[in-house]
């Protein structure tokens, strides 16, 4: 059984999965558990003790076994888990060029939200990749915060306790079985990674289909001036992918509902430097804490809330004009 007993009292004796001990239900025979004999546990099939939970020695004892996983879709994918399939990638990319390949599967890089679902991940790369890191789908948007960017809750931490992530870093989980195997590492986001994606098993992604070629391109919806704006969404410079005008002045309202937070990331950013500039508020107006201001040719970054609304404003001046920027805003429940 997937049961582990650190001593002889079942309230002692933890579940594999990471759901917790045997203190609420346990079927232990009179006597047990017993770690004198072995801390690990059996199902004795026969006999007066058939259906009683017995001690036994993890390393001597053979005995048959019976594997549990949790419900999942039908799919051919190689790697089905849980309701997701997941897809190795050995060849390095950047973590902003693996995020991409894996939206072309109709994915995001993989998100990882419990014990048992990180194991898979770690023993799914071990054995498909050689690098000793791996490119997963959180980034760091200060050292003491951390999303998801599919906007899936942070349920589960397994950043390495003996490391501090840097701000502005993505993060990889350890692939080496002498050093950090499993946990959680930041590093630079232009590093190039082997990575794996996650998408919803049981739904079709359709490949490669006929290219319709539309005349004009349309440009991404700015949201300048708009209303209030609820996470998840976009927000960009007017006109983007193409140039901004001259004179400009947008304001973007940003909130979530209750006591969430919003993680705000600028995938692409270049204005003119020190002319055209970005502001971003801790709050609902310009009156709050300044986050910070932006200009330039900027990689990506992020930026987190105290509270549950953030105010952006972009202000260009009457020269010079430039791509802009594509943000997108998420809820966030970090800390």
């Amino acid at each position: 059984m997937g049961l582990y007993c650190l001593n002889s009292d079942p309230t002692k004796c933890l579940w594999d999965d990471g759901t917790g001990s045997a203190r609420m239900y346990n079927n232990f025979a009179s006597g047990f558990p017993l770690v004198d004999i072995g801390k690990c546990v059996y199902y004795s099939v026969r006999g007066v003790l058939a259906g009683k939970w017995v001690s036994g020695d993890c390393d001597v004892a053979l005995r048959a076994y019976v594997c549990e996983l949790p419900y999942t879709f039908a799919d051919n994918c190689p790697y089905n888990y849980n309701g997701f399939c997941y897809s190795i990638h050995n060849a390095s990319a950047s973590f902003l060029i693996a995020q991409e390949i894996c939206e072309h599967e109709c994915g995001n890089l993989v998100s990882i939200t419990s014990e048992m679902e990180n194991r898979y991940v770690t023993t799914m790369g071990s054995r498909g990749i050689t690098s000793n890191y791996v490119y997963i789908e959180a980034m760091f948007p200060r050292s003491n915060a951390f999303a998801w960017i599919d906007g899936s809750v942070w349920s589960y931490n397994n950043i390495d306790p003996f490391h501090t992530p840097s701000s502005g870093y993505c993060a990889t989980i350890g692939n080496s079985k002498t050093s950090n195997y499993g946990f959680w590492t930041s590093v630079p986001c232009n590093w190039a990674h082997p990575f794996i994606c996650k998408r919803p098993a049981g739904t079709q992604c359709l490949q490669n289909q006929p290219t319709v070629t539309v005349t004009p391109v349309p440009n991404q919806p700015s949201y300048c001036n708009s209303s209030l704006l609820l996470a998840p969404g976009v927000i960009a410079s007017p006109n983007y992918p193409q140039n901004y005008d001259n004179n400009l002045f947008c304001s973007y309202q940003l909130a979530t509902l209750g006591s969430y937070k919003i993680f705000l990331r600028f995938s692409k950013f270049i204005t003119e430097p020190n002319r055209d500039i970005v502001k971003v508020y801790d709050g609902a107006s310009s009156n709050t804490p300044l986050l910070g201001s932006y200009s330039g040719n900027l990689s990506s970054f992020g930026l987190v809330s105290t509270g549950n609304t953030m105010y952006v404003t972009f202000k260009t001046d009457g020269s010079n004009v430039a791509q802009g920027f594509f943000t997108r805003f998420l809820v966030y429940t970090g800390l």
